[in-house]
C-alpha cells in the first residue's frame, strides 16, 4: 500500500534567498522520510554513494561522501539540486512538478506507479 505525503510548496522552500541568491530548503521533510523508512545516515550515504556509482560517479563511495551527505540533509545544508534529487531516489520518491495547463509532470527520482483507469 502506498501512502502519499503531501505538502505545499511554501512549507519545502523557504523563498527568502541567502547572499548568495540560492534557495533554502527545508530538509526535515527528508528526515521526516527517513524515519518513516527506518532508514539513518549511514543507509541514506550507500543509496547515494550507490545511485552516484550507478551515473558514472567512481569517486562515489560512503567514506567520502557521509559528511556531504550529512550536511545536505542539515537544516544548515544546502545542497545542489542534482544532490537533492539523488536524495529523493534513494529514498524512493519523486518531485512532481503541477504546471497551470498540465496536470503533472515528474522530475527525476523513481517511477514505479500503476495508472488508474
Amino acid at each position: 500500500m502506498s501512502q502519499t505525503i503531501e505538502f505545499c510548496s511554501h512549507a519545502f522552500l523557504d523563498l527568502k534567498r541567502k547572499l548568495r541568491r540560492q534557495v533554502l530548503m527545508d530538509m526535515s521533510v527528508i528526515r521526516a522520510r527517513m524515519e518513516q523508512l527506518g532508514i539513518d545516515l549511514a543507509t541514506l550515504n550507500r543509496r547515494y554513494c550507490q545511485i552516484r556509482r550507478d551515473k558514472g560517479d567512481s569517486k562515489a563511495t560512503p567514506v567520502n561522501r557521509r559528511n556531504m551527505v550529512a550536511k545536505a540533509i542539515s537544516d544548515d545544508g544546502n545542497p545542489t539540486l542534482e544532490t537533492f534529487l539523488d536524495i529523493i531516489t534513494a529514498l524512493d520518491g519523486n518531485i512532481l512538478i503541477e504546471w497551470k495547463d498540465v496536470k503533472v509532470q515528474r522530475l527525476g527520482g523513481v517511477d514505479d506507479r500503476k495508472e488508474v483507469s
